[in-house]
């Protein structure tokens, strides 16, 4: 009998411990330049990542629109439309001089802004929200990180 509370008890336990290999290598966060923004304004936001792993990580910093997915809805989460920009851009590569920084457990990179208005047309008033992800590298367990997602008013 105490052998089947003990199994019970470890099932149980390993069901609510977190998965190995679940934490991310790191994390991204996003911060409004500004908020609320005038509909004739560009609408930036900054990204940082934190090395959360508990070992040091080689992160590439280069053009943070290039390097990250990025995600826009509206109050009626739907997709605002592309601008030019982005329509033109996609499918073309880049070259980078991207600069390799070694990033301590807790270390962050500096921040990236991110023009959004460069790709969304986010001129018309009302609500958005924004989130980006990142790839995870596959020497790094692979996968993908995703950010905060952050609200921005457009007024008038």
């Amino acid at each position: 009998m105490k052998s089947r509370i003990l199994a019970s008890i470890l099932v149980v336990a390993c069901a609510l411990s977190p998965a190995r290999g679940a934490t991310t290598p790191f994390t991204l966060t996003l911060e409004a330049v500004e908020n609320p923004i005038k509909a004739d304004s560009d609408v930036k936001v900054d990204i940082t990542l934190r090395n959360s792993s508990n070992h040091a990580i080689d992160v590439g910093l280069g053009l943070a629109e290039m390097d990250c997915a990025l995600g826009v809805r509206d109050s009626q989460n739907r997709i605002p439309p592309e601008t030019e920009f982005a329509r033109k851009s996609k499918g073309h590569a880049y070259f980078s001089n991207e600069t390799v920084f070694t990033l301590q457990p807790g270390e962050t990179l500096p921040k990236e802004m991110l023009v959004i208005s460069k790709f969304y047309d986010v001129s018309r008033p009302g609500k958005y929200t924004i989130q980006v992800s990142r790839a995870v590298p596959k020497e790094l367990g692979g996968g993908t990180v995703k950010s905060n997602a952050i609200t921005i008013t457009i007024t008038d």
